[in-house]
């Protein structure tokens, strides 16, 4: 059996780029409820505006900065999430600083906004998942957590954190009714390339993304994906 219908769908990063295109595909495949969370208000509408147009649903939004334990603690405890059956952990951003370049604050900003922030979000939603006959926890997740890159080091650690929690959490919830889903992603266009002169075939399609996030969703309790590589055709640029 796959998510119940009546669960919601939660995607973090939902404003832009691969979140947006998460959502779209959500709505379009899923007859689930959607919840999207962001910083960015506006963006959450755009997107919101999106599926309501693919889906006829409009999704509830969620304004909300994932590095302030204090605003996410007050979202989970307002009971606002409390029909989730599905998180989606994609919020995060990319920083194209070689590794001998990085400063100690650029190390604990990109573990705080890539690594940090969806930890803390999944240990207050765990509560609410177990409590569902089928749950999702999907993690968009990078190449980089697999082999460090030097033109992005404090990316490539903060990602590391990240699959090192995904790997340990799977362990732990074996014997419960939630998936746990490493999706390790190369390089995906999205608005992270917006003025970079790359040709948007040369990369992956966000929108295969969420058609595999959507797919995930729909999977019976007997199996689970524990990760899966998506890359572009030809191989990282």
């Amino acid at each position: 059996m796959a998510v119940p219908k009546d669960s919601s769908v939660l995607i973090t990063g939902a404003s832009r780029g691969i979140g947006r295109s998460i959502a779209l595909e959500c709505a379009r495949l899923l007859p689930n409820p959607l919840i999207l969370l962001a910083r960015d208000g506006a963006g959450l509408s755009e997107t919101a505006q999106l599926c309501f147009e693919i889906s006829g649903k409009r999704p509830q939004t969620e304004c909300c900065d994932l590095t302030k334990a204090d605003e996410v603690e007050a979202l989970v405890q307002s009971g606002r999430l409390n029909q989730c059956g599905a998180l989606i952990n994609n919020a995060g951003y990319f920083l194209p600083k070689p590794v001998d370049e990085c400063t100690i604050p650029d190390y604990v900003r990109q573990f705080e906004v890539n690594a940090l922030s969806a930890i803390r979000l999944t240990q207050l939603m765990m509560q609410i998942l177990e409590g569902r006959t089928e749950a999702r926890i999907v993690f968009i997740c990078s190449v980089t957590a697999q082999k460090g890159q030097a033109r992005c080091g404090a990316y490539s650690v903060s990602k590391h954190a990240l699959n090192g929690y995904i790997q340990s959490l799977r362990e732990a919830t074996l014997e419960t009714s939630v998936g746990v889903t490493s999706i390790i992603l190369g390089q995906t266009f999205s608005t992270s390339w917006d003025g970079l002169n790359v040709d948007p075939h040369r990369l992956a399609d966000a929108a295969d993304v969420g058609r595999v996030v959507a797919t995930l969703c729909n999977l019976s309790s007997r199996t689970c994906v524990e990760e899966m590589v998506i890359r572009p055709q030809k191989g990282d640029l």
